[in-house]
């Protein structure tokens, strides 16, 4: 029986582009980070190291990856990412340089924000009803 996600991966033009953008605009932590070869990097970043699910960024090799970076969920939202206070969230991610879609607004269960990535990947910021 398949259990939990453990790990997602978004590709990225640059490694150490996508980590900043990660861990300063995001305020994420890096979960994992391995040079197995000078072409082989294995990066995992989470919002929190208590997460269990983590997210690999993968640099780019091929040119069908390329043609993916930015569009990864396929102009719908990639990632939705749960927060305990998504009005302080929006102002300290703005001040970071982090580009929303809009204003945190009532959304059913809860309140949310679409923003993007450094690459214009689609994702939520969601808080539930449960935590207003």
């Amino acid at each position: 029986m398949i259990k939990q996600t453990l790990q997602i991966t978004i590709l990225v033009k640059n490694l150490e582009e996508a980590k900043r953008f990660y861990t300063q605009q995001l305020n994420f932590e890096v979960h994992t980070e391995l040079e197995f070869s000078d072409d082989w990097k294995y990066l995992t970043v989470t919002p929190d190291k208590s997460n269990e699910t983590v997210i690999e960024l993968c640099e780019s090799k091929t040119p069908e990856q390329h043609n993916l970076i930015g569009n990864q969920g396929g102009g719908q939202v990639l990632l939705m990412f749960e927060s305990d206070d998504i009005e302080k969230d929006y102002q300290e991610m703005k001040i970071r340089g982090v580009e929303f879609n809009g204003v945190p607004k009532e959304v059913p269960g809860g309140n949310g924000v679409g923003f993007k990535d450094l690459y214009g990947n689609q994702f939520d910021l969601f808080q539930p009803d449960n935590t207003n």
